[in-house]
């Protein structure tokens, strides 16, 4: 059904996470970041009642682990859910229910962790840590890379996405972000170019002579600072 990377990049303080699935409006549910920590919850039981919780609990310097614990203790459906996470120290933690449907697994990397379930097969998620360690640039366009390397190796068993997002939390927000494309056929594609469009954004309100051009010298910078709504 899903399949999914968190990571953490220690050099910029960013956490993240992509995910795509053949089940609808996937970014409203599954992925969960904040300055402590990138998560995902997914397959049969999954959403808010894990997410809110292990992002207050990490808060309070509760380690990945413990508060992964703590929620999957207190649900009867965890035996059908994946969950799994980078936190920003880079502590990493991963959990694939018996009753998440076949195939589905894991992979733990430095830094990142890669899930999936209802998949053509372990290359999925195997696929998506390999091109995560070798992508290059800011931590959205890596973690959009594995996603579409998942994707390349089969991805969901049942054929074409629904949905597909990307969220990372940093430092310095900007509006490449906080993307969802919630599009029948081929999601990822269109993250890629809402990707893109985001990213000349962002380097167009980055140029001071082009904002002094529209706003004159001086302008106040708080109307380029974009805070991301998560």
């Amino acid at each position: 059904m899903t399949f999914s990377i968190t990571a953490a990049d220690p050099s910029t303080g960013a956490t993240g996470v992509a995910i795509a699935s053949v089940f609808p409006s996937v970014g409203a549910v599954c992925p969960w970041a904040s300055e402590h920590v990138a998560l995902s919850t997914q397959a049969w039981d999954s959403g808010a009642d894990y997410g809110e919780p292990l992002l207050e609990m990490t808060a309070r310097d509760i380690s990945l682990e413990s508060a992964a614990a703590a929620v999957l203790d207190n649900r009867p459906g965890s035996a059908g859910t994946q969950l799994h996470g980078t936190a920003a120290d880079g502590e990493t933690y991963a959990y694939t229910g018996e009753k998440a449907t076949d195939w589905a697994g894991h992979v733990v990397g430095d830094d990142h962790t890669a899930a999936g379930n209802t998949l053509a097969g372990e290359a999925v998620v195997t696929g998506m840590h390999e091109a995560f360690v070798d992508a290059d640039g800011p931590l959205a366009e890596r973690l959009l890379t594995a996603l579409t390397a998942g994707e390349n190796a089969g991805g969901d068993k049942r054929g074409d996405n629904l949905s597909a997002a990307v969220l990372v939390h940093a430092p310095e927000p900007n509006l490449t972000h906080n993307m969802r494309v919630d599009q029948p056929g081929d999601p990822i594609d269109g993250l890629w170019d809402a990707y893109e469009v985001a990213r000349e954004h962002t380097e167009a309100v980055d140029d001071p002579e082009e904002m002094a051009a529209e706003w004159g010298e001086g302008f106040e910078e708080s109307i380029v600072d974009f805070q991301m709504k998560y």
